[in-house]
């Protein structure tokens, strides 16, 4: 390929073959170096020219039409530099300033300046790979890194959501893992003919779109910055997608998806524990109702038959019954107590029956409850997690 050679103050600029010296030992052109030589009169032409050869050889006090033509020249094109004598103090400041990365002198012989050449051209490539593995390996680490902080989100989204007994406070809780992911969205929750909006003002067009998603069977839709999850009981709207970050939007799909996912099974427990506890005052109220009732029978039928048997008692004495007769007759009234007090215990297990389904009730409602040394902390303390 082609060298540049850029030489004089100013500067001139010539094409030449590859491994072709330019000039002689004394460091003045050769004859041949008027065919070489390139007119260029722009930025332009000159980033063009730089681009399209394999190296760039720089005289002694080089000076470019332009200053910052020297920032056109592409960081992977090898430079030298032409020395015309002897080092001089002062000489290294080009090679940092330009990035030189040899010094070729006029007084080397075609096979050394093509040596030095060939050399700095595979230094060149071989350190383009190696910053090219870097990046690559950089990339990687940080889309791993990039990954294990979303996931880190959901994590603790899941621990936190357990101590969660309202569905207002689980929706302050997924905003503040969509703000950790730095979305923007909305949550709505359904069941039955129950529906609750968090934020609850927001566009009718966002709206729509959540209503009609309940009537499609796909869990998943986007479509440009809009993420839309849809699940039995709980939608996701998540309307500032990253769209012009392809493996970010991938990731964020799968993350969103287990973070709308975790949320809408402890949605389902808190209805399932808001229903539990309206058929717990359902059943106290049954089994006060049943006391009550039994407490009055229990009270009637003893007044009933104390009378009774006061009576027969009487009865017997005036209807000039025998020992025998008299005892028979009274036999009756006891039997007929002990018909009634064995009804009367029946009654007493029902209601041993239905105290302990209350108890059974309230144990289930405590498992549901959150643990007792969970603190409720406040919406600015939902992130605990810092994404790359």
């Amino acid at each position: 390929m082609d060298v540049l050679w850029l030489l004089g103050n100013p500067a001139e600029y010539y094409r030449v073959p590859d491994q072709h010296l330019l000039v002689n030992a004394a460091g003045e052109l050769t004859e041949t170096a008027a065919a070489y030589r390139q007119q260029i009169n722009s930025a332009d032409a000159f980033s063009a020219l730089a681009c399209s050869v394999g190296a760039c050889v720089m005289g002694e006090g080089l000076s470019l039409a332009e200053p910052d033509w020297f920032d056109l020249l592409p960081a992977e094109l090898p430079k030298l530099m032409l020395l015309n004598g002897k080092p001089r103090p002062g000489l290294e400041m080009p090679l940092n300033h330009h990035y030189v990365d040899a010094y070729v002198s006029a007084v080397s012989s075609a096979a050394d300046y093509a040596l030095i050449l060939k050399k700095v051209q595979d230094d060149k490539r071989a350190l383009q790979a190696m910053q090219q593995e870097l990046k690559s390996f950089s990339a990687i680490a940080f889309t791993a890194m990039s990954s294990a902080s979303e996931m880190g989100t959901v994590a603790i989204f899941a621990e936190k959501v357990q101590e969660v007994m309202e569905l207002e406070r689980l929706a302050q809780l997924i905003h503040a893992c969509l703000a950790d992911l730095n979305l923007n969205g909305m949550v709505q929750f359904i069941f039955d003919d129950e529906v609750h909006l968090f934020p609850p003002d927001i566009s009718p067009s966002y709206l729509r779109l959540l209503n009609l998603a309940q009537d499609s069977d796909a869990r998943i839709v986007s479509q440009g910055r809009f993420l839309l999850f849809s699940f039995t009981h709980l939608q996701l709207l998540i309307t500032d997608a990253p769209v012009n970050e392809e493996e970010r939007y991938g990731r964020l799909r799968d993350v969103l998806a287990h973070l709308v996912s975790i949320a809408e099974a402890r949605a389902k427990t808190l209805k399932v524990n808001s229903l539990l506890k309206a058929q717990q005052d359902n059943t106290r109220t049954v089994m006060m109702l049943l006391e009550m009732s039994s407490r009055d029978n229990r009270n009637a039928v003893k007044n009933i038959m104390t009378e009774l048997s006061d009576s027969l008692r009487l009865l017997a004495t005036g209807f000039d019954l025998n020992m025998e007769q008299e005892s028979a007759l009274l036999g009756l009234s006891e039997k007929a107590l002990g018909s009634l007090e064995g009804l009367q215990e029946t009654t007493e297990a029902v209601e041993e029956h239905f105290r302990s389904l209350v108890q059974e009730l309230d144990n289930v409602a405590h498992l549901l409850d959150a643990p007792d040394a969970a603190v409720q902390h406040a919406e600015e303390h939902d992130s605990r997690i810092e994404l790359f």
